[in-house]
């Protein structure tokens, strides 16, 4: 098998850090904190009264009976369909490509280095992704709000929620990896 490296990051962790912050402070300035996942449940919501418009008139989450908080994000005609959350959430993906293209480390996969370096399975890694996905996106719909508004903004807002919710994911996500990662590459 061959030797499994991976490539040194082209951005030093603190200032990534220090970008991300500057990126909320300007979002909150702007219009309001970032957050991605409600995105998600608009754009299916507008999907969904497309495609059987009787079963989500009566639906209780996005039917026409919703309390004001949702009413507000996927029934209010200024706040439904393509707005800020949409164009943030092609931003991040656009980004993300650019960036990659841009530092020479782009190339189509199913799986990575690091699940390389412990797994052998194909199959497994696009299970384990599917269904952990699945959890963090139906995690954070249950709680109204998802893991980057509860993490990056609500520290941006100093908001108290904010403190076991970060305790919280950073001992999940390193048991999770301590579970999935067992053998780490070598770096360049």
């Amino acid at each position: 098998m061959e030797e499994l490296t991976v490539r040194k990051a082209p951005l030093p962790w603190w200032l990534g850090g220090l970008l991300l912050g500057l990126t909320q402070v300007l979002a909150i300035a702007v219009s309001r904190p970032l957050g991605v996942s409600t995105q998600f449940v608009v754009v299916d919501s507008l999907a969904l009264r497309q495609a059987a418009p009787a079963y989500a008139k009566a639906h209780p989450l996005i039917g026409d009976k919703v309390d004001a908080k949702t009413e507000k994000v996927l029934v209010n005609p200024t706040y439904a369909g393509v707005g800020y959350g949409f164009w943030l959430d092609v931003g991040l993906l656009g980004g993300a490509l650019l960036a990659a293209i841009l530092v020479r480390r782009w190339r189509l996969r199913v799986n990575t280095v690091w699940w390389r370096a412990s797994h052998s399975s194909v199959l497994l890694r696009l299970l384990v992704g599917l269904v952990g996905g699945f959890l963090i996106l139906l995690g954070a719909r249950v709680a109204h709000g998802c893991t980057s508004g509860q993490f990056a903004s609500g520290w941006a807002q100093l908001s108290l929620s904010a403190l076991p919710f970060t305790v919280g994911m950073f001992v999940f996500g390193i048991l999770a990896a301590a579970v999935f990662y067992r053998r780490v590459p070598k770096f360049e």
